[in-house]
């Protein structure tokens, strides 16, 4: 018991600072800003981050869905700088610090546009009306990229994308049925879990099971939920209550679970095989659900 205690109090009280990612850092706020471009042109629905499942229960991540009438945008958008060059099947981005070896956006984009549209004929949705338009879009105009890439018709700049998306507007719309269906799948789609750990980094991926005391809590399948742990860590009567666990409780659907900061996720992230623990002592707050961040 007491051991126990002393390994909560220290993961919490002195955690490890884990500094975030200032790439990914800064491309989540590209990605945010453009969102809120969007939101602001009446009549349109906005799908961020959904994963769609291929016929191998792989998943792959779509950066935007944008609903107008009959037209469906897939977007796959690059907060990218420096210049980008093609090197067979690979594009390389060269900056001041560093150079990158990244697969084809546009090809990655294709192949899930096609997964995107056998899952919702699968989900029984009829597809015959609308038009599927998918495009890589570059929110930096200041990246020098060769002129094969410029002159491809399905690549864009944030700017010449927006103005595509009023130069399509139309007045016609689906009856209701069809948008109500079309809604309902779209948001059924999941996205990506995120922990936020303590000093500012992100992971993310999937949220596989809790372990709590050394047992594997199965969690609820699908759950969406956003959670923040507050540890009250400059709160003494919270913070020694929530080493006990007596006021650390994380309710998912219908079930609570009773956690200590020792105890943990098992978590994989995104593109990796491999199920980590991370201690719940080290996360300040799960992210499950759409969230813009």
């Amino acid at each position: 018991m007491l051991k126990s205690f002393w390994q909560n109090y220290k993961l919490v009280s002195k955690p490890n600072i884990t500094p975030p990612n200032m790439i990914s850092r800064v491309g989540n706020l590209a990605e945010s800003e453009f969102f809120d471009i969007i939101s602001q042109i009446n009549g349109l629905n906005i799908y961020k981050n959904k994963r769609v499942k291929d016929s191998n229960a792989g998943l792959h991540e779509i950066d935007f869905i944008i609903v107008d009438g009959f037209y469906i945008y897939l977007v796959e958008f690059k907060h990218w700088v420096g210049s980008i060059d093609i090197s067979g099947d690979g594009w390389i981005q060269t900056t001041k610090k560093r150079t990158i070896i990244h697969q084809d956006p546009l090809a990655k984009l294709l192949k899930n546009t096609q997964i995107f549209k056998d899952f919702l004929t699968n989900n029984e949705f009829d597809l015959s009306s609308y038009k599927i338009l998918s495009f890589v879009v570059f929110d930096k105009t200041k990246i020098s990229i060769p002129k094969q890439i410029r002159k491809n018709r399905y690549i864009l700049t944030k700017h010449n994308f927006l103005n595509l998306l009023h130069k399509n507007r139309s007045k016609i719309r689906p009856d209701s049925n069809s948008q109500n269906q079309l809604k309902k799948i779209l948001t059924s789609m999941t996205v990506w879990s995120r922990l936020h750990l303590y000093g500012g980094e992100i992971l993310t991926g999937s949220i596989r099971y809790f372990l709590i005391s050394n047992k594997k809590k199965k969690l609820p399948k699908h759950f969406r939920v956003n959670l923040d742990l507050n540890w009250q860590r400059n709160n003494t009567i919270s913070f020694i209550n929530a080493l006990f666990g007596r006021r650390k409780k994380l309710k998912i659907k219908s079930k609570i679970y009773k956690i200590h900061p020792n105890d943990s996720v098992g978590f994989i992230q995104a593109g990796e095989f491999e199920i980590k623990h991370i201690k719940f002592g080290l996360i300040e707050k799960i992210v499950k659900d759409d969230e813009i961040i």
